[in-house]
């Protein structure tokens, strides 16, 4: 397979993760969510967690934070709801890339975010925006920065791998 059949591959999963975000938010879960972070980005209170005026001590916040932004510049909408989790899957998918091109060769890497991209947990967890997503993609940035830095001895590795975990427990907790 050529270098640019990848790149079709590739643009393919980024069209359907983009119509994705179109698609209305699923009930339970991801609505819970999106109400939660509506009410955020309405009542400018990110340090307090509520839905529908109460306390709400569920999740830790970083979905919320996140989605509460996107409302607050985009406006109100699936779109807006959907965007800065399918950002960091992005992160996610690059950053398994990333890792494993570190410790096989670039086809290995290129299989290894092909099979993340396109496992049907991926396009379940984009479609259905949960704390799982985030996790995955600030886990997996956190553990390639991790190897750079174990690596190059950069601290600046060190210090966004801090970050990743930092990430990744304010999306699902320790």
């Amino acid at each position: 397979m050529k270098n640019h059949k990848y790149k079709i591959l590739f643009i393919g999963i980024g069209i359907v993760f983009f119509l994705y975000m179109f698609v209305d938010v699923m009930e339970i879960d991801a609505a819970q969510y999106a109400l939660i972070s509506m009410e955020m980005s309405i009542s400018k209170s990110f340090l307090h967690v509520y839905q529908l005026g109460l306390d709400s001590l569920d999740k830790p916040p970083l979905l919320f934070w996140l989605s509460s932004f996107s409302f607050i510049i985009l406006g109100v909408s699936n779109f807006a709801y959907k965007l800065p989790a399918i950002l960091v899957a992005l992160l996610g998918i690059y950053s398994t890339y990333r890792f494993a091109k570190h410790w096989y060769s670039k086809q290995t890497a290129v299989f290894a975010a092909l099979i993340l991209a396109t496992s049907q947990a991926m396009f379940l967890m984009v479609n259905d925006i949960r704390t799982d997503v985030i996790l995955l993609g600030f886990t997996m940035f956190a553990v390639w920065q991790l190897t750079e830095y174990l690596e190059k001895r950069k601290e600046l590795n060190l210090v966004l791998s801090a970050v990743g975990i930092g990430g990744a427990m304010l999306a699902k907790g320790p």
